[in-house]
């Protein structure tokens, strides 16, 4: 069993920043600070993943805007994974944003091997992230963005997403400057 919960309610924000910063690359992650400012807007959710006695086990952070959830950060502790809390955690954010909103990214799969510079099995790494979100129910979008200089496809529980949808997202929440970086992949 699985159970999400406001990490800020929970007294688990210290436990999900450690993770957040363990977790991500510094290239892809936002100043924890930002996203905790504008989740007192109601910007962000910042949710803290427990098992069935209340142990943390993970994190998922969600931007939030124009009725959609983007899931931007998803971690589960080390100790916890490939114990079924990624796809249960799917799930549960399915019922509490509803399937039909919700919206993922991941580092692009495209391409026939590792890329000069990545580190070897990178792109295995990529591959079954994105075989996990399919398991679960995602299918791809039909563009790819380039994400500050990072090409992502975008999935979705099935619900048409056009990049201009997708981009009002980050007009709300980034600034000006910040959400201009986030284009359309040619």
């Amino acid at each position: 069993m699985t159970m999400l919960r406001d990490a800020v309610a929970a007294n688990r924000l210290e436990e999900v920043r450690r993770l957040y910063e363990a977790s991500f690359p510094k290239s892809e992650k936002k100043p924890f600070g930002f996203i905790m400012k504008k989740r007192k807007k109601g910007l962000f959710d910042v949710l803290s993943i427990e098992d069935g006695e209340g142990r943390f086990c993970g994190l998922a952070i969600m931007m939030l805007s124009g009725g959609r959830a983007l899931l931007d950060y998803l971690a589960i502790a080390p100790r916890c994974q490939s114990s079924g809390f990624g796809s249960r955690t799917l799930e549960e954010l399915g019922e509490r944003y509803g399937k039909e909103r919700i919206v993922v990214e991941i580092e692009s799969t495209a391409g026939d091997g590792d890329s000069a510079g990545e580190p070897a099995g990178e792109r295995g790494l990529r591959l079954r992230r994105k075989a996990f979100y399919l398991r679960n129910g995602m299918v791809p979008m039909a563009f790819v963005v380039n994400l500050f200089g990072v090409e992502m496809e975008v999935l979705t529980f099935g619900s048409a997403l056009t990049f201009e949808q997708y981009h009002a997202i980050y007009k709300e929440v980034l600034p000006k400057g910040m959400a201009g970086k986030v284009r359309l992949q040619p």
